[in-house]
């Protein structure tokens, strides 16, 4: 078994200024283990045992910082890399997020810490040959270390990934585009007791893991299709293989009678986010038990974490055994970024060939397990497409828009002209101010005249698709399903954001 030796173990300890008994190789205990998993590791003893990891093995390891929480508290990614070898089949990129609701789910973060080490000590240190890690265990900081499931400002920074409104989830943008990763997975906790809706009915939910993958229909078509279809349901295998009980992800269940439908569809979540890069993206949750219940350790905090690893090991496996395929799945869904039209409207209606499925729950008094059904409206109806423009000229209210453009790195340039230009103007709706639909807003062609401080936004740029999603009233997810923004259409009139030509191929690296 590879460890870090006796000179490795005394470098470590020494920067994280504890003791380590010298005899094993791998005694490498983590701040969770040192607390004999009677609480929550805090954010510095997670950001020393890191950084004491990157000294010990400072040829495979580093900590690199992407930012710091509102209050302050360093938002540290460790990345981990093998030699560098000449290989037919490229290296992946891999990012892994913990914790992104702090306090209230950490065992994330605890999981990932464990896994660095067993990365750079254990039996999956092979997998460096072939994966490049940016392991970002605590992406709450604040949260974290306030115990809440909220940042400092109470935004939950899990649906924050459009308006990017805190300096967290500004960090992970920053993640998404430094890094490139092919591979993003999401990692978090789901309570099984609904304390407020579900139990009131005598139930919670029961399963070990759920995952999903990146849903939002502006994400290139073949990267859906195949993480659906083919990735996910190896992975839920593979997880399974390792005695867990593995589903694709449903939503949150509150009541008996309830509809079951699968993720969200918005580019609020940083699932969606992170698929809007051409990046194979997933989320994980596992199983967060009732606090109501007695464990052997904290909040059965020890069963929890390892839960969470024996699904990281199963997902990381699975990726470095097809990253070959996986490679090639990115290369196209980067270029069709580029090209591919846009999807106006998606969702998730009643199956008639399924109009029922049958769930297993507990009951909340005996923890006695019961399957029973619910209207199954998992089924994704996926509508109109508009081509995807060469630009976007902005003619009003730019102080509004570019300060959340500049967050999601999306570039705009002076569009001042003496001369009108030819566009594709929107026609809002006169009847309603409804938006997320084609039927909102009617295309026509005109000439306009920019007024001063018009901007350009050419799509031909690395968050070129984002933009084009992010600035249409019809498409899921754009800012114009916000009140502030919506406010903003004037029903029966143009559109103040025209679009110009079509984008043409070009290549992807």
């Amino acid at each position: 078994m590879i460890g870090f030796g006796r000179i490795g173990c005394a470098v470590l300890c020494a920067v994280l200024g504890f003791r380590c008994v010298l005899a094993g190789e791998n005694n490498w205990p983590t701040p969770l283990e040192i607390s004999g998993f009677s609480r929550n590791s805090t954010t510095s003893e997670i950001s020393m045992y890191l950084r004491g990891l990157a000294a010990a093995e400072a040829g495979l390891a580093r900590v690199e910082l992407l930012g710091r929480s509102v209050e302050g508290r360093p938002l540290e990614l460790l990345r981990l890399t093998g030699p560098r070898v000449v290989e037919p089949v490229p290296r992946l990129r891999v990012l892994i997020i913990g914790s992104q609701h702090g306090g209230a789910e950490p065992a994330g973060g605890e999981a990932l810490t464990s896994l660095a080490r067993e990365l750079l000590t254990e039996g999956l240190r092979p997998l460096l040959k072939d994966l490049d890690l940016f392991l970002l265990s605590n992406a709450n900081p604040d949260g974290r270390d306030l115990k809440r499931r909220a940042n400092a400002h109470r935004v939950n920074l899990n649906t924050d990934f459009v308006l990017l409104s805190q300096p967290e989830s500004q960090a992970l943008k920053i993640a998404l585009d430094r890094y490139r990763p092919d591979v993003v997975l999401d990692v978090h906790e789901s309570a099984v007791l609904k304390r407020d809706t579900l139990a009131r009915e005598g139930y919670v939910t029961d399963f070990d893991a759920q995952f999903d993958v990146a849903s939002n229909p502006a994400i290139p078509s073949a990267l859906r299709a195949y993480a659906q279809a083919t990735f996910l349901p190896a992975l839920l295998a593979e997880t399974s293989r390792g005695g867990l009980t593995a589903q694709r992800y449903l939503g949150e269940i509150t009541h008996l009678h309830q509809p079951v439908t699968n993720g969200g569809l918005t580019l609020r979540n940083f699932r969606n986010a992170a698929g809007m890069t051409g990046a194979l993206s997933v989320l994980l949750e596992t199983k967060l038990d009732p606090r109501i219940d007695s464990y052997p350790t904290y909040r059965n905090l020890k069963v929890r974490v390892d839960r969470q690893l024996r699904c990281l090991r199963a997902f990381l496996t699975l990726v470095a055994a097809h990253r070959a395929e996986i490679k090639a799945q990115t290369r196209v869904a980067r270029a069709a970024l580029q090209t591919e039209d846009l999807v106006l409207s998606a969702a998730y209606v009643k199956d008639p060939l399924r109009p029922m499925v049958r769930l297993p729950m507990r009951r909340l008094d005996t923890r006695q397990r019961e399957v029973l059904a619910f209207p199954d409206h998992r089924r994704l109806v996926i509508g109109a497409a508009a081509p995807l423009p060469q630009r976007l000229l902005i003619t009003a209210h730019t102080a509004l828009l570019q300060p959340i453009l500049a967050r999601q790195q999306i570039r705009c340039i002076s569009a001042n002209s003496d001369q009108p230009v030819s566009v594709t103007a929107l026609r809002l709706s006169p009847r309603s101010t409804d938006v997320g639909s084609p039927e909102a807003a009617a295309e026509v062609t005109t000439t306009v005249a920019l007024p001063p401080g018009s901007l350009r936004v050419d799509l031909n740029q690395l968050n070129g698709r984002l933009a084009a999603v992010l600035l249409d009233p019809r498409a899921p997810g754009s800012l114009f399903d916000y009140p502030a923004f919506k406010a903003l259409l004037r029903p029966g009139e143009a559109f103040f954001i025209y679009r110009v030509g079509r984008q043409a191929p070009r290549n992807v690296p």
